[in-house]
């Protein structure tokens, strides 16, 4: 029999904090381009987060216990009801589904919670994120001022 490897989604701890910082940190510049979740990638930036976050959700991709991606829905810490979707996989494991999995596990998390609404921006030039979240249901509801992302909503409830 061929054992296969596990594949698991899970909340990330304070220890998962520095081979977070190693995954991100050894990204390309490229393929890094449109995703700005932390002021930096140090360890000590991301153990900060982890550490001081409260009702906001960071959760760790799995592969055979080698974290292979993240996402988080954040914005409860600061009074948002509306959670902010955001999400990276490792290059080595893009086109492989990961992406959507985990919207589909953000979806299951809000509906448990009683969440009505999601809310993810993107870059507009994003177009695989763009097509990917507006065939799940995502709407364009505006347009970030700051940084020009495009903002998106989905109804969950």
């Amino acid at each position: 029999m061929i054992r296969k490897n596990s594949l698991e989604i899970k909340e990330l701890k304070l220890e998962d904090a520095l081979i977070l910082s190693k995954r991100l940190s050894t990204e390309s510049k490229e393929y890094l381009k449109h995703f700005i979740p932390f002021a930096d990638y140090s360890e000590e930036y991301i153990k900060k987060i982890l550490n001081e976050k409260k009702l906001d959700k960071y959760f760790g991709l799995f592969f055979s216990e080698d974290l292979i991606g993240f996402y988080m829905l954040r914005g409860f810490d600061k009074g948002y009801e509306i959670p902010s979707y955001g999400v990276w996989i490792s290059s080595k494991y893009s086109n492989k589904g990961l992406s959507t999995l985990t919207l589909y596990h953000a979806f299951s998390f809000c509906k448990l919670n009683k969440i009505k609404t999601l809310m993810l921006k993107v870059h507009p030039e994003n177009t695989v994120a763009k097509k990917l979240y507006e065939k799940i249901g995502f709407v364009k509801v505006g347009i970030d001022e700051k940084i020009g992302h495009l903002i998106y909503h989905k109804n969950i409830l």
